[in-house]
């Protein structure tokens, strides 16, 4: 792992992989939390952050290690760096890091070694989806850049290296968490965030429905005790 402290882009990649993946975790949690009406909201969405955080740190460092072992393994053989070559590597850095993942966490989950098999099948291939999708929009988001260049005459300066492209995205990430996500929902969508007023209004009528039952049940207690004495009073007469 000491080649961390070197690699800059694999500290970057780590870093934000992990900060993206427990913004994504904490929205599904306030998602949940909602529809589920789980409280309080904040501690299952910091949960779900917290969790997927961890989940995206161990995973992000296994690849990064296992990746950076691959492209030292080839550069000290004096191979050519191939692009098809690069994401090959990448594809079985992804899938062995997800599979170790998932078998580490399936095996503290369920406690049983029969859950590892099971944790290191689900996680590669999710892995293995993920970095296949993230490889079709790298060729896309290439192909574009190359369309662009041969478009302009004057050849503009286009950010196409690694600092440039995880500078944008950190501005859409810090973008995307000052908006609130619900609003940008449509209007017919199911869900939608209620006001301070609408939440207090629903948590008074979940009382008064309570009351209800719960006055319900001293009727049907008293009525109870009501028989009951009936009944001795009965007994202590044919006595």
């Amino acid at each position: 792992m000491s080649f961390l402290l070197k690699d800059r882009d694999a500290r970057k990649r780590i870093l934000w992989g992990t900060a993206g993946l427990g913004v994504a975790g904490a929205a599904i949690g306030l998602n949940l939390a909602i529809l589920r009406n789980l409280q309080p909201i904040r501690r299952h969405a910091l949960t779900m952050a917290t969790n997927w955080s961890l989940y995206g740190l161990f995973f992000l460092t296994n690849r990064e290690a296992i990746l950076h072992e691959r492209l030292a393994k080839k550069e000290s053989l004096h191979l050519r760096p191939l692009l098809s070559a690069r994401e090959t590597d990448e594809m079985f850095s992804s899938v062995v890091a997800g599979g170790i993942t998932g078998g580490i966490l399936s095996f503290i989950t369920f406690g049983r070694r029969a859950a590892i098999f099971s944790g290191i099948g689900f996680f590669a291939v999710v892995s293995a989806a993920g970095q296949y999708s993230f490889t079709v929009w790298n060729r896309w988001r290439r192909e574009k850049i190359l369309r662009d260049m041969a478009g302009r005459q004057h050849g503009a300066v286009i950010e196409s290296d690694a600092e440039g492209l995880f500078a944008r995205m950190g501005a859409k990430m810090r973008q995307l968490l000052l908006v609130d996500p619900i609003s940008r929902l449509p209007d017919w969508f199911p869900l939608r965030r209620l006001s301070s007023t609408e939440y207090r209004g629903i948590l008074e009528l979940r009382r008064e429905e309570v009351r209800t039952e719960l006055n319900s049940l001293r009727a049907a207690i008293s009525a109870m005790d009501s028989r009951e004495q009936a009944l001795l009073s009965k007994l202590a007469a044919y006595k």
